[in-house]
C-alpha cells in the first residue's frame, strides 16, 4: 500500500526564491511612491480643499468717514466718527491708528491704514490715509462675493 504525503495548502511550489517573495511589496511600495509624488503640486480639486474662513481684522473706515475729518475737532468727535482706534502707542499719545486687515479664504490680502495726529491740547492736527473704499464697496468686502 502506497502512503500518500498531505499536501501543503499554503505552499506554492513556484514561488521558491527569496526575490520573488518580495515583488508584491516592492510593487506596493513603487505604487504609492509614484501615488504621493503628485502631493507636490499646488493643485487641489475644489472639492478636497479645506475651508477657510475670511480673516478681518481692524477697523472698518469708509472714503466718506475720512472726508468728514476736519482739523480741530477734538478726541472725542474722532472716536465717535472713526470709533475707538485699534492701536494707541503709549509712546505717542498723540497718534491714533485705524490699521484693518481682511484675508480671504482664497490667500488674496487686503491692507488698508488710516493714521490721526493730534495736537497738545487734544485738537486734530493732521491725518494720512490710504485709499478707503466707498461704503457699498466696503460691505461688499466683507460680506463677500456671494452678496446679494
Amino acid at each position: 500500500m502506497k502512503t500518500r504525503r498531505a499536501a501543503r495548502p499554503f505552499a506554492n511550489p513556484q514561488r521558491t526564491s527569496t526575490t520573488s517573495r518580495f515583488l508584491p511589496l516592492a510593487a506596493l511600495i513603487a505604487a504609492a511612491a509614484v501615488g504621493t509624488s503628485a502631493c507636490s503640486t499646488n493643485w487641489i480639486p475644489y472639492f478636497a480643499r479645506p475651508y477657510r474662513p475670511d480673516v478681518q481684522q481692524g477697523n472698518v473706515v469708509t472714503q466718506d468717514m475720512v472726508e468728514q475729518l476736519r482739523p480741530g475737532m477734538t478726541e472725542d468727535q474722532v472716536r465717535f466718527l472713526l470709533g475707538t482706534p485699534m492701536l494707541r502707542d503709549i509712546f505717542h499719545q498723540d497718534r491714533w491708528d485705524y490699521p484693518y486687515y481682511l484675508q480671504r479664504g482664497d490667500g488674496s490680502t487686503q491692507l488698508r491704514k488710516l493714521t490721526v495726529f493730534f495736537d497738545r491740547s487734544g485738537r486734530l492736527a493732521r491725518f494720512h490715509s490710504d485709499k478707503m473704499p466707498t461704503e457699498t464697496a466696503a460691505d461688499k468686502l466683507i460680506i463677500g462675493k456671494k452678496a446679494k
